[in-house]
């Protein structure tokens, strides 16, 4: 039985869940490299960004909690992603059963505080739902415009670690 996602709307973002529809605007979104310049480091194909598009929409009804579509209101335009996973990371620290989220935007999105707004709301919906769990990150250390998303909404860092042979900051929030 699937868990119905909540939409969640903010002054110029709703947030809602991904439909089959979106995946043509998921599937470019990741395969541009300005995007994935700090993700991962180089655009996905076809069928990674089809495999990463199911894995967001099955966590909602697996973990009851997972990403967004972030769209703009004005426009209705899709402009990128936010929500949390548990992808059970082989890292250390570990972030296992800790809710991790993430913010991903298109171009488009950019330079318009779209992606602490929406991080901000995420966070606000995981107060909620994650009653007493510690709210984790991973930041590519250049990535400096996410880790000034990522302390607007309270992150801190904790450690420095290395994941698929890159070091990463891990922060956390509560």
């Amino acid at each position: 039985m699937a868990n119905p996602v909540p939409t969640l709307e903010t002054e110029r973002l709703r947030m809602r869940g991904f439909t089959g529809d979106d995946f043509p605007f998921f599937r470019t979104m990741w395969a541009d490299a300005e995007v994935t310049r700090y993700i991962g480091g180089k655009p996905k194909s076809e069928e990674q960004s089809w495999t990463t598009f199911l894995k967001m929409v099955g966590h909602w009804s697996v973990m009851g909690f997972g990403y967004w579509a972030v769209e703009e209101k004005t426009s209705g335009a899709l402009i990128g992603e936010v929500g949390f996973i548990d992808y059970k990371r082989p890292i250390t620290p570990s972030l296992k059963g800790e809710p991790e989220i993430g913010w991903v935007l298109a171009p488009v999105g950019f330079g318009k505080g779209y992606a602490t707004e929406a991080a901000l709301a995420a966070v606000r919906w995981g107060d909620e739902h994650f009653v007493g769990a510690r709210m984790s990150c991973i930041i590519d250390p250049p990535h400096t415009a996410s880790l000034r998303v990522a302390e607007k909404c309270g992150f801190k860092e904790t450690a420095r670690t290395r994941y698929g042979g890159d070091e990463i900051i891990v922060l956390h929030r509560g």
